[in-house]
This record gives C-alpha cells, structure tokens and sequence, in this order.
C-alpha cells in the first residue's frame, strides 16, 4: 500500500484554500494532542469521582491510544478513496459529540468506553491532517513552511495539556476538560463542510479492515494482561491467555501484511534499519518518559498535595523545553545525520527518565526538575527529526504512510507504557502499603473492608489523599496511613522509572545498532 504525498492539478489547486485548510487542521490537531496530555491533569479526580483502581485510570489513556493505533493506517486508505475532506467532517463530528458523552459519564466503564469512541474519531482527524495539507500546499518549500506550522501546533498543544487542564479541572471539574472541545469541534466541522475543498479520490486502493481489526485485537489483550495482571495473577489462565491471545494475534497481523494485496504496512520499509531505528525511537520516548507523565502527575497530586492547576504548572519544564527543542532542531538537523541525531536524543530522554527517580519521602516537586528538563530537550528534538526521518527513509510517494506508521507507533508505544509502568508502580505501591499497615498498631480494628479501600487507593498513587478510605472513628490513626500511602507512591512511582529507564536504554543501544547496520550499507564494497 502508498499513501502518496499527491501534487495536485492546475484545475485542482484554485480552490485549494490553503490558509482556511491550514487552520482547520491545525485546530483539529491541537485538540486531538490535547486530550492526549489534558488528561493527566484529572486523572487524580477521577479516581476519587468514581473510586476507581489503577486498572480503571490506565484505560482512561490506553482507550484513548489503541483505537487510535489500530484504525489510523486504515483511515488513511478510506480517505484517499472516500475523500479526505468527508473523513475529516466525520472524525470532528464522533470526536464532538463523543466529547459532549464524556463530559456526561456516569462511570469509569462507560468514560473509557467512550474514550474508545474518542480515539477513533481522533484517528480519521490524524489519517487526512498531513494528506489534506499535501493537497492545500503543492510547492515543497510551502508545504514545507505548512508542516512546520502542524509540528509547532502539535508541540504547543503538549505545553497547554497539563496547565490548561489543570485550570479546567480546579475551576470547573474534570468533565469540563471534554466539553470544552464540543463548541470547537461543532465550528470547525460546520467550516470544513461548508468551505473546505475536497481532495481527488484514488481508485484501486483497498482499506485493510482485517488488518485493523488484528492490530487493535493484539495491543487490546497485551494491555489487558498489564492491567489486570496483578489482580488476576501473572500466572493464572486468564493472564496467560490474554498474553497467548496478544502474541497471535499481532503474529497474525504480521503475515496478513505480507499475504494481502492492500496491506496496512508495508513490511519490506520497515526491514530497513533506519526505518527500523526510527520506528524503535518512536514507540520507546511515548511508552517512557511521556507514559511516566501520567504518574508523576498522579504523584505530584496524591503525595504533594497540590491542586490540578498547581500540577500542571510545575509539569511545565518537560513542556516549555519540548516546545523549545522541537522549534530550533530543524537547524541542527540538517548539519548532524538523523542516525546519530535520533539514538542521542533517545539517550536524553532516557537521562531524562534516570534523574525523575530516587524520589525520597522527603523530596519536593524541585526534584524532578532536572529530569524534565533533560528529558523534555529529547523528547522535543524526537518529535521534530521523526517527521524528518519519514522523509529520509522512505520514497517520496511513501511519506505518508510512512508518517502515518510513525504516528500508529508512537501510539502504541503510548498504550503499553501505560499499562507497562502503571502495572509496577500499582504492585509496588500495594506492597510498601500492606507492609506499611501490618506494622501500625491498632489498624486491625479497622476492618477487612477498609483495610482493602485503603491498599486500593494506596496503589492508584492517592498518597496523603488515602484518608478518606477509612471510617471516621478512626480519624486518629489518619496521620500514619497518610505517611505509609506516600512511601507507597514514592516506591510506585520509583519503580515505574527504573522500569522506564532500563526500557529507554535498551532503545537507545538498539536504534543506534539498527543505524549503524543501516550506514554499514553504504560504505560496505
């Protein structure tokens, strides 16, 4: 399958409308990369709205991620064959209105169902974002000029996540962080109808439903034997199965892409080892250092005490140096090879990862700056020479798949980092905590219910929050849980990071080994 970067005719460029296409899909892509990272700023109230578990706040991101992954390649080929423009109109419309269901949720089953819904929609506003801007600006050099315009959006959204829904969420609650897409989403689905031209439609290219289908099944179990492994036991047949049902099914996704005349992916792109470099960058900075974002903030809000508002504002280090490194890379990029460039800014990321932990009982939020900082400078920088590496290790008229594959990646990498972190820090997190209370005298009067409340929220990352588990009567013993659900969520949250960190160094060495394989190809007689 190609997903080709088209230049359009004479008759067809006219009504091209470059500006008003630039602008409504940039919106689109600011609200999509939005409630990607808002998020992390309610997950500690939804957890206290609906009592939820770790398993319930890890969806609320995975639900999000993996339809997203799976049906985004699909939508690509459904555009280029329906019209990028009708496929733009019908994701802004089930991205809106399942905004609006959101806002409207009465569980946590029915919000990370509904988020589900969200990513799809999400995935037909990706799919046409790059495809419709190719249309809109036929010269490279302005088209070039357009796509860096999308790059800032999309990094500038990543900065407004955490204190935009933080402020959402501290004035107005955590549903307020979905309605506020429903009167955007309603104007730039009636602009696009009625103003936004139309993209010429290819005939002869297939949508690989199947091939969707298999992707989606094969990350859905993987991250149900994540998050339900603990509760379930890593051992026991449901875990297994799950795992068994994962591995299958993406085994059976691999052979369709090889089998099928219409494939998702082409597979002989990604054998090459800078594709293959890239690729493995792409899902490792997602399922560390931005997964771990979830977390932290999770943390900063349970154990520090603070406000949503107050979260996202000292979360702004990883944003504001991100946003710095992926504008100013462009410059750098063109004197340093993509191989090199991309394995060190994995390295930053990982360094970024390494200096998050040792969080001691004691520590404050400060500790964690260092850490963002480094680790915000790679993750800008990946985001930016990513977009260039589609380019580079591709033909022309593949560079939108190519770039559509990288943004299945990064989601995927997003969903089992997620699930991955959230699984060890949860475990960890209920181990310090039953530690912790079977050595308070008197808590055996609690009771068996209470004491399971507690190691429950214990193990979400509540921290000092963990008092409202308990009954009232023993109002007394509320300063020593408060203490033993902290040293919880400092061993949670510590755990995760060492997880992510090994992760991020096993990336790192493996994208600059796939790199170097890939320059040994040009200097070999």
């Amino acid at each position: 399958m190609s997903i080709t970067i088209e230049v359009p005719s004479e008759e067809r460029v006219r009504g091209r409308r470059p500006t008003l296409v630039l602008s409504l899909v940039s919106v689109a892509v600011f609200m999509l990369m939005l409630d990607t990272t808002v998020v992390t700023a309610a997950l500690a109230d939804i957890r206290a709205d609906f009592d939820s578990s770790i398993d319930g706040l890890q969806w609320v991101v995975d639900a999000y991620a993996i339809p997203l992954a799976g049906v985004l390649l699909t939508f690509a080929t459904f555009g280029d064959r329906f019209g990028r423009k009708r496929l733009f109109v019908t994701g802004m419309t089930v991205f809106t209105a399942s905004s609006l269901a959101l806002a409207l949720s009465g569980s946590v089953i029915q919000l990370n169902l509904l988020r589900a819904v969200q990513g799809v929609g999400g995935a037909m506003l990706f799919a046409t974002a790059l495809p419709l801007l190719a249309v809109a600006f036929p010269e490279a050099r302005e088209r070039a000029k357009a796509i860096g315009v999308y790059g800032a959006v999309m990094a500038a959204a990543s900065v407004a996540g955490p204190v935009l829904g933080g402020a959402l969420v501290t004035q107005l609650g955590w549903r307020s962080i979905f309605t506020v897409n429903v009167p955007i989403g309603l104007v730039v689905a009636g602009i696009a109808l009625v103003r936004m031209p139309e993209s010429s439609r290819t005939s002869g290219r297939r949508t690989d439903w199947l091939g969707s289908l298999l992707l989606i099944g094969g990350l859905t179990s993987g991250v149900f034997a994540l998050t339900r492994g603990n509760a379930l036991g890593w051992t026991s047949a449901t875990a297994l199965t799950l795992v068994g049902a994962s591995v299958v099914l993406l085994a059976a996704f691999a052979w369709w892409q090889t089998t099928t005349a219409h494939p998702l992916l082409d597979l002989f792109m990604v054998r090459k080892p800078g594709f293959a470099g890239t690729a493995i960058v792409s899902v490792a900075y997602m399922g560390t250092l931005m997964a771990a974002a979830n977390y932290l903030a999770v943390f900063m809000i349970g154990a520090f005490g603070l406000s949503p508002l107050e979260m996202g504002l000292r979360l702004l280090p990883i944003s504001l140096t991100a946003f710095v490194a992926a504008a100013t890379i462009a410059v750098l990029a063109k004197r340093v090879p993509i191989g090199v460039s991309l394995p060190i800014t994995m390295g930053m990321v990982t360094l970024g990862m390494w200096l998050l932990g040792g969080v001691e009982i004691t520590s404050d939020w400060t500790h964690f700056i260092p850490g963002m900082v480094v680790g915000g400078l790679g993750l800008g920088a990946i985001t930016a020479l990513a977009q260039a590496a589609s380019l580079t290790f591709a033909p022309a008229e593949d560079a939108g798949m190519t770039s559509a594959t990288f943004a299945t990646l990064r989601q995927v990498g997003m969903a089992m980092g997620v699930a991955g972190l959230g699984a060890l820090f949860s475990s960890t997190a209920r181990d310090t905590a039953r530690s912790g209370l079977a050595a308070l005298p008197g808590v055996q009067s609690i009771g068996s219910g209470h004491t399971t409340a507690f190691l429950d929220a214990a193990a979400a990352g509540a921290g000092g929050q963990v008092g409202d588990a308990v009954p009232n009567e023993f109002a007394t013993l509320a300063p020593a849980l408060a203490d033993v659900a902290n040293r919880a969520a400092v061993d949670g949250l510590n755990a995760a990071i060492t997880l992510g960190t090994v992760v991020g160094v096993m990336a790192t060495l493996f994208a600059a080994a796939a790199f170097a394989r890939d320059a040994l190809r040009f200097i070999r007689p």
